[in-house]
């Protein structure tokens, strides 16, 4: 893992809409896409595929919205 990841209140709140069954899926995914660099366990149908690129852009975007704030207070302080 290179990056932070960021759950943010928002997308949590997206999990909170999905089924236990979906949002663990969505969290294995992700685990095995951006922290352990491994192979997917279970395959995922078309829709779910769309929904987790829905799910991990969020998550992207918000990690690099805190990553960029954090370089700004960084640089304040410097």
């Amino acid at each position: 893992m290179e990056r932070t990841i960021v759950l943010t209140p928002r997308t949590i709140g997206r999990l909170k809409n999905m089924t236990a069954d979906e949002r663990r899926l969505m969290l294995e995914t992700m685990l095995a896409d951006d922290v352990l660099c491994t192979e997917r366990e279970k395959s995922l149908t078309p829709v779910q595929e769309l929904i987790y690129l829905m799910f991990h852009d969020a998550v992207l975007r918000d990690s690099h919205r805190y990553e960029a704030s954090q370089l700004a207070a960084t640089s304040m302080v410097s």
